[in-house]
């Protein structure tokens, strides 16, 4: 742990602007060793937390972290060294098996069960970020009349990259869930209007809310023309979510490889599954290219 605290303070001291150099010079250390320390946890918390605008497999550089200073700095606060150490390689997807005994655990644990196992399957059938999690709203799940959007589109309003794509709600399981849950918030009056569209639920209401009924705090900063958005409540709701279930190396960058993985394993091509998780680089996916191309919806159908 001392070791990872040695490392976070290298890494704040070059999104201050210092130089490898100098900040080897204080560590007493040799620049390339510093080099590679830094960058190793700049790619940890790219993966465990995630770091707004910056995919988790990009390889950091001095120029680019202190770009996204803010940002590095942000993901730190929700950064858990302890997760990190005992996470898996890199492409490694998470099993049914460890999925199931995250919803089993979910159920028994959360004080929101409902809401916190939709989370989580959604999480793990979609491939969307947190961030755009927290930013859908019932009107992407649901059509008027009440059925359940299965082909539908992650708004550029709530995407991170601010583009358009698709996004599909063709599980079973997740939508299950995610109906249990618009169950409970009916019950409790969370988000409902006196309409019968929509199941009786405010189609701009965001579809997952805070406990009592909120929406989750988004967060928005403007730097340089930019506006960067964090919700760090939902970080924090998936970090309890993975640290209940007690599964070793599990965060919620871990379902985008699933899905990544699985839609590999069907011979989706590398465009397909840039579209469905949002990529911008051809690199960032690796594939099985397939031979027989499906429609979109056909490859992400029942991930979970």
């Amino acid at each position: 742990m001392h070791s990872v605290a040695k490392s976070i303070d290298m890494l704040k001291a070059v999104l201050d602007g210092k130089t490898y150099e100098a900040v080897a010079q204080t560590f007493g250390m040799t620049r390339s060793a510093v080099e590679q320390r830094i960058k190793a946890l700049a790619r940890d918390v790219q993966a465990v937390v995630g770091v707004e605008g910056v995919d988790e497999d990009v390889m950091p550089t001095a120029a680019s972290m202190r770009r996204w200073k803010e940002s590095y700095l942000e993901a730190l606060e929700h950064y858990q060294p302890e997760r990190a150490s005992g996470r898996r390689g890199r492409n490694a997807a998470v099993t049914e098996k460890e999925i199931d005994l995250a919803v089993d655990r979910t159920r028994r644990m959360s004080r929101c069960p409902n809401r916190d196992v939709a989370l989580l399957l959604v999480l793990f059938a979609s491939a969307a970020k947190p961030l755009e999690i927290a930013r859908l709203e019932v009107r992407d799940y649901l059509h008027a009349d009440g059925s359940v959007r299965e082909e539908s589109i992650l708004r550029p309003d709530a995407a991170v990259n601010g583009k358009a794509r698709p996004l599909f709600f063709v599980s079973a399981k997740a939508n299950a869930a995610i109906d249990a849950y618009l169950d409970e918030r009916l019950r409790r009056g969370h988000g409902v209007t006196s309409m019968a569209s929509y199941r009786g639920l405010d189609p701009a209401s965001r579809l997952f809310l805070t406990d009592e009924g909120k929406a989750m705090p988004i967060r928005v900063r403007k730097k340089d023309s930019r506006c960067h958005s964090h919700c760090g409540l939902i970080l924090d709701i998936y970090r309890k979510i993975f640290a209940r279930t007690g599964i070793k190396g599990v965060s919620a960058l871990s379902a985008r490889r699933t899905v990544a993985q699985k839609l590999k394993e069907r011979g989706t091509d590398d465009k397909n599954i840039g579209r469905i998780l949002g990529l911008k680089e051809k690199n960032s996916v690796r594939n099985l290219l397939s031979n027989r191309p499906q429609p979109l919806k056909a490859m992400v159908k029942e991930l979970i």
